[in-house]
């Protein structure tokens, strides 16, 4: 039996980069918060908490307190009423969610219609909603498109999405429209997460989907995944159940960008220790056999 494992799963750079701000800023102040979830992962959230980084979900919860903005971004009246209450701030942002905003902002002040591709609950939508001055549509795909005609459209798609549901929606909206401007905000991390499964489950008998089920990214993972294979959707090794493994012969493991190592790892010796190879178990992620690219099979 083989179990494998996608290339580049588990955290981000954007991801990494949060944590590093946040564990840092932790060592300077005696007291921080986080608006909102710093990632998409409670198991994460809940080891910072155990560092002393609270989460609070409130400006009023704040008091004062040095305050770190999440990574994926808050609106943008929110990180102005900061400033302007000379709030300590430690902006974890992603750079690719900061220059999806800049997008935003600079089509709404053109003029254009700004429909985004995305999920209206999400926090990264939610705040680039307020880089456009209001004037903004959010679609989770072409199929949820307002039935009536457009002067000028600026596509904008939130960091985790699929490249196919984005170029449907364009190709959707190029009859209706005058004008079509389209800002490819998919993050690269992202798109190689997404195809690096994809490779794999077309090889597996079985995916495996670590990570938060909060999490849009770990969410497309599984349904890209889905489409081809049976697929769980997992946060935790504790989640898994040994009936799963009767009968299969390759199993292919990935995990959403937000997704940390320990966890990946666990998940891994879980699924040993249910095929009866404890002494196959693993320390860390860079043992867990991976899918050779195409270049190398």
């Amino acid at each position: 039996m083989k179990i494998r494992i996608a290339k580049n799963s588990g955290f981000c750079f954007g991801v990494k980069r949060a944590i590093k701000m946040a564990e840092d800023a932790s060592k300077k102040y005696d007291e921080i918060v986080t608006l909102g979830s710093i990632i998409h992962n409670p198991q994460m959230v809940k080891k910072l908490e155990q560092q002393g980084i609270h989460k609070v979900n409130s400006l009023s919860e704040i008091k004062g307190r040095p305050t770190i903005i999440r990574s994926h971004g808050v609106e943008k009246n929110t990180f102005n009423k900061l400033l302007e209450q000379n709030i300590e701030i430690v902006d974890t942002t992603c750079p690719y969610v900061s220059k999806t905003q800049e997008y935003t902002q600079l089509l709404g002040k053109a003029g254009y219609q700004v429909i985004i591709l995305g999920d209206k609950n999400h926090p990264e939508v939610i705040a680039l909603q307020s880089y456009s001055d209001g004037n903004t549509i959010v679609v989770k795909d072409a199929s949820e498109l307002p039935d009536k005609k457009f002067d000028k459209v600026g596509v904008i798609s939130q960091t985790t999405r699929n490249i196919e549901d984005l170029q449907n929606l364009t190709r959707e909206l190029l009859p209706r429209c005058r004008e079509l401007r389209i800002m490819n905000t998919i993050c690269n991390a992202t798109s190689i997460r997404q195809k690096a499964t994809l490779e794999l489950a077309k090889e597996s008998d079985l995916m495996i989907v670590i990570g938060g089920r909060n999490s849009s990214n770990t969410k497309m993972l599984a349904k890209i995944s889905g489409k081809y294979i049976k697929t769980h959707h997992i946060e935790v090794a504790e989640e898994i159940d040994k009936k799963w493994f009767k009968n299969v012969e390759n199993i292919g493991i990935t995990a959403g960008a937000s997704t940390p190592d320990w966890i990946i790892v666990e998940v891994y010796n879980k699924i040993i220790e249910y095929l009866g190879n404890h002494e196959k178990k693993i320390s860390k992620i860079e043992d867990i056999p991976g899918l050779r690219s195409k270049d190398e099979r």
